[in-house]
């Protein structure tokens, strides 16, 4: 897969048209330990929330809900702040009852690259819980109209997101806590005392091969991963990351992305899971 993976799909996997097909496996919302299954669902969900419907500029037809209604869901709310670049969606399922609150990773703008770029340092020698501020804006911008909309629910509610999402996600979770969260291709979100904080939840961070996106910001700035790691496709010896080898390898690569960043596009961890 990931040789094949292409600049299309890791830069804009909204594009795609083959969500929720085939034989969908079965999602248990009971579940607050990582069940492959669970995380399947959750992985096309964070897929899925790329695509640009209405409201959004350039909506892409078929809508989100026609994908959705595939897999018999339904999109509740969708959650945006254009000035700062933050979205998310509520999606809802009767039976089996449950709702994911699904972040949007990042997009090809610059609101998404500041929130990415902004405060790489934060102190590790400290029981202060400090955060990346750029992710944390991204949620402060949209989390006083998602958790109006939680108010209003009473079935289990799964966090979820990638890159950027798996981010927001995270750190919605420390102020909500969900049913579970479903973190793919994270960064890392806070300090050592985020990740003492948050030790307890149910956050399942799920590591595709050499993703790079999972090593940054460096853990040279202080940042420490939270919550527990399950990794998926290459095996963690063959995941060891530097940028610059990271960078040397875009400089050879035309037709595909390398693989630390290749391992990051959505489709890939959607299609390895769907084979576990």
């Amino acid at each position: 897969m990931t040789d094949n993976t292409t600049w299309e799909e890791l830069l804009r996997p909204g594009n795609a048209d083959d969500f929720f097909e085939g034989a969908l496996p079965r999602f248990d919302p009971s579940l607050t330990s990582y069940d492959e299954r669970n995380a399947w669902w959750m992985a096309e969900l964070s897929r899925l929330v790329y695509r640009h419907d209405v409201p959004e500029t350039a909506p892409l037809v078929p809508s989100r809900g026609v994908f959705l209604a595939r897999a018999g869901l339904r999109e509740a709310r969708f959650f945006t702040d254009e000035k700062i670049g933050a979205q998310a969606i509520l999606v809802i399922s009767e039976k089996p009852s449950f709702a994911a609150l699904v972040f949007r990773g990042t997009e090809q703008g610059i609101t998404d690259f500041a929130a990415d770029l902004a405060d790489l340092h934060v102190k590790s020698d400290t029981d202060l819980v400090e955060v990346h501020s750029g992710f944390k804006g991204q949620l402060d911008a949209i989390w006083p109209e998602i958790e109006r909309a939680l108010d209003t629910l009473t079935c289990p509610v799964f966090y979820t997101g990638h890159s950027l999402g798996a981010a927001m996600a995270t750190l919605a979770a420390a102020r909500r806590p969900p049913q579970a969260v479903y973190a793919f291709g994270s960064p890392l979100v806070g300090n050592a005392a985020f990740a003492r904080e948050t030790a307890r939840l149910p956050i399942h961070r799920v590591v595709d091969g050499s993703d790079i996106v999972t090593s940054m910001p460096p853990t040279q700035f202080g940042f420490v991963h939270t919550g527990t790691e399950i990794r998926i496709g290459s095996s963690a010896e063959e995941a060891r990351l530097t940028i610059g080898g990271a960078l040397r390898s875009i400089m050879t690569v035309h037709k595909h992305p390398p693989k630390p960043l290749a391992d990051h596009a959505p489709k890939n961890y959607v299609q390895r899971l769907s084979k576990h």
